[in-house]
């Protein structure tokens, strides 16, 4: 299957003097800093040592890390301030009367998830449902939520979850739910699964994160485009993260709200067809998908080999690599998502990133990608190597300063002009931003006036000159145990905070890093006055990671900075997410001493659930009479010393087995009150008393 098109605009004229501008200016910058560095450390000893050349090749990469994200932003803001509009801005190329036409594809709307939030998951497909329905095209779209969850209590949740939206919606045979017996690849092997079992039946997947919410009009949109386009196999989104309750979460929303598009636009102008995928929010074109994006298994054994953790930069490679295009479709509403909600949470994602993009390494050099795919696993590389990168430059640094023919000063011109052409690059995209955005009629529905967006971005400044060395010290070791071997296991992302990160936790994580940047302190002050205030700003965001993680965690500010669009005048999908979230969340909860197991509670107690579980399990191959006899001994394990005396393997077992589902619930309503463990005595009592909602978890 090949491309029946070209994108229109899409010229190789036009292709070549984008990128012959952009990587010019790159390579231009790139240079100019790697001789200034070169001709400051020259003359700054007796000539250049080992130590000094090890300074300039460590140097040189992190300044092209600068270059590239300096040229985007500025390239970025230059499109978005055009009067005309990028004619491969793919928002703005679909006529008046496309958007008005029928559609005619079928799109399978996909939401893989693991032990997440269930009123979440599902409170966000019902808004999702919704605005499509507002649209007149709900029947071109159904819903899939593909379950790996291996927590008893979320199984049970989601499936009741499930099952009570399908009735409140009238859903059925519109959204589906599916629990996969073995997770394996995790969530790109649940899209295979998908693939595989439903694939032929839709012409697009959209793919949606647990914590994704999309409107309907962008959906259509997208359709739309696809349409169009019969050239494109990924249209991927710039979702805007919405929800942010803690000072880190909403300084991380305002960021990507106020600074997000300019460098999405320029983006998009260097990457044109050859963007890359980010595994949710975006719309695939399934028939290449399935043909030429199956994933191999890499050579070796994790971190670097097995299973590839980064999934979706490798599914675009492999897309372009058969012809197809990836675009990248910059809007600017219609698709939101949510983020890290604490430092520590953004460590723990981070770690699992880290070696996903390490990976790529074994493919970076393999044959057949396309230069600019080739580049973006590089870029992606850079984004975590650049840490001890940076470290090592910093411990150079340290060495040279304490040399006695040595002498670190700013009095060479070609240090004075570095430390400010540094500057610029970090500096100078976010100022012109700043200005831009003032500047608009409408900043105040953005941002709350022009006076907000200079504050914000006085302390999102200073925010991240904190977070920046925290960063890289702990990229720097993710890095180090990718490449020593310590793989990572997968976890759930907590998409909510609790109030505030725990002092125990903090302590632990960034105590030994607090140490080790005061003892620097005190050495570079001994070698250096100079040195010191150089390297001050860096050490001072590691010295500050206990409080910073802390304080940045807190709520405190929620409502006094860093407003939003979102925020101010809501999206129809955003706000009935959060009003329909918020009404979920006064549900009572089940007594303590049933907490834990629960699901399992329910899936044997309550005829309801007891009956939605079974049907919606397969039914087993003829079992052994092994297998049988070891259902049958836990069974009789689980009504006698209660769901404590099993394992999660153990409970699992049983929870797969439809007749022994429904032998364990006969069992509970037909035996006696002395053949039972006292949980299960608990349990009954309380189901007895209380008017029962299979949705309506058990009262306190």
């Amino acid at each position: 299957m090949t491309p029946v098109q070209n994108i229109p605009h899409l010229t190789p004229a036009r292709l070549q003097k984008r990128r012959a501008t952009y990587f010019a200016l790159v390579l231009l910058t790139t240079l100019a800093g790697a001789w200034l560095m070169t001709d400051f450390l020259l003359h700054t000893g007796n000539g250049l040592n080992g130590l000094e050349i090890a300074m300039v090749v460590v140097f040189t990469p992190l300044f092209y890390q600068l270059a590239t994200g300096f040229w985007l932003a500025i390239m970025g803001v230059y499109i978005k301030a055009a009067r005309t509009p990028d004619p491969l801005d793919l928002t703005n190329s679909l006529k008046p009367e496309e958007h008005a036409a029928r559609l005619d594809g079928s799109v399978g709307i996909i939401m893989p998830v693991y032990n997440e939030d269930v009123t979440r998951v599902f409170e966000g497909l019902r808004v999702i449902f919704q605005s499509l329905e507002k649209t007149g095209h709900l029947k071109n779209f159904d819903f899939f939520v593909l379950s790996d969850s291996d927590s008893p209590n979320k199984w049970i949740e989601e499936e009741t979850a499930w099952l009570e939206l399908c009735k409140q919606l009238n859903a059925f045979g519109k959204i589906f739910y599916r629990k996969r017996r073995k997770p394996i690849n995790r969530k790109s092997g649940n899209v295979s699964d998908f693939c595989r079992r439903w694939g032929k039946k839709y012409r697009y997947m959209i793919v949606l994160d647990a914590d994704s919410v999309m409107s309907g009009e962008t959906m259509v949109q997208m359709t739309r485009i696809m349409d169009k386009h019969p050239a494109i196999g990924i249209l991927q989104t710039a979702p805007r993260v919405f929800g942010a309750e803690t000072l880190f979460g909403r300084v991380m929303q305002f960021a990507g709200a106020l600074y997000g598009g300019p460098f999405m636009a320029g983006l998009n102008y260097m990457q044109m067809g050859d963007a890359t995928f980010w595994g949710h929010n975006a719309i695939i074109r399934l028939a290449p998908f399935i043909e030429y994006c199956a994933l191999p298994e890499l050579p070796g054994k994790e971190p670097f080999g097995g299973r590839i953790l980064s999934h979706d930069f490798v599914e675009a490679a492999l897309m372009r690599k058969a012809g197809w295009y990836v675009f990248l479709l910059p809007v600017t509403e219609g698709s939101y998502e949510e983020g890290p909600t604490t430092l520590l949470d953004t460590l723990k994602r981070d770690r699992r990133w880290c070696q996903g993009n390490m990976q790529h390494i074994w493919l970076l050099f393999a044959k057949g990608w396309k230069p600019i795919s080739r580049l973006n696993f590089l870029h992606g590389i850079l984004s975590y190597v650049a840490s001890p990168l940076w470290f090592l430059f910093l411990i150079i640094a340290t060495i040279l300063a304490g040399m006695k023919q040595f002498t670190f000063s700013m009095d060479r011109p070609s240090g004075a002009i570095l430390l400010v052409l540094t500057l610029v690059l970090l500096f100078v995209p976010k100022l012109v931003i700043m200005l831009v955005e003032m500047c608009r009629k409408d900043v105040r529905r953005e941002y709350g006036g022009a006076g907000r967006v200079m504050l914000r971005c006085f302390v999102d400044t200073i925010f991240f000159s904190l977070l920046a060395p925290i960063l890289m010290i702990f990229h720097s070791k993710f890095v180090i145990y990718t490449l020593t071997g310590r793989g990572v296991k997968w976890a759930a992302q907590r998409r909510k905070a609790d109030g505030s990160s725990d002092w125990q936790e903090s302590i632990q994580n960034f105590a030994g890093v607090t140490m080790m940047a005061l003892l620097w302190m005190a050495i570079a002050i001994t070698q250096s006055p100079t040195f010191f205030f150089w390297i001050l700003p860096v050490l001072l965001g590691i010295a500050c990671s206990i409080p910073f993680s802390i304080i940045s965690s807190s709520d405190l500010w929620r409502d006094k900075l860093f407003f939003t669009r979102e925020e101010i005048d809501k999206p129809f999908v955003i706000a009935q997410l959060q009003e329909n979230f918020a009404k979920a969340q006064q549900r009572s909860k089940p007594l303590m001493r049933l907490a834990d197991h629960y699901g399992l509670m329910q899936s044997i107690l309550d005829p309801y659930i007891n009956a939605l579980h079974v049907g919606l399990l397969r039914q087993r191959q003829r079992a052994t009479p092994e297998s049988r006899e070891y259902l049958e001994n836990l069974r009789k394990r689980l009504l006698r010393d209660g769901p404590a005396a099993l394992n999660s393997r153990e409970v699992k077992a049983l929870m797969y087995d439809p007749d022994i589902m429904l032998r364990l619930h006969y069992d509970l309503w037909s035996s006696t009150r002395q053949e039972l463990h006292p949980w299960w005595e608990l349990a009954i009592r309380q189901y007895n008393i209380i008017t029962y909602e299979p949705t309506t978890p058990l009262a306190q």
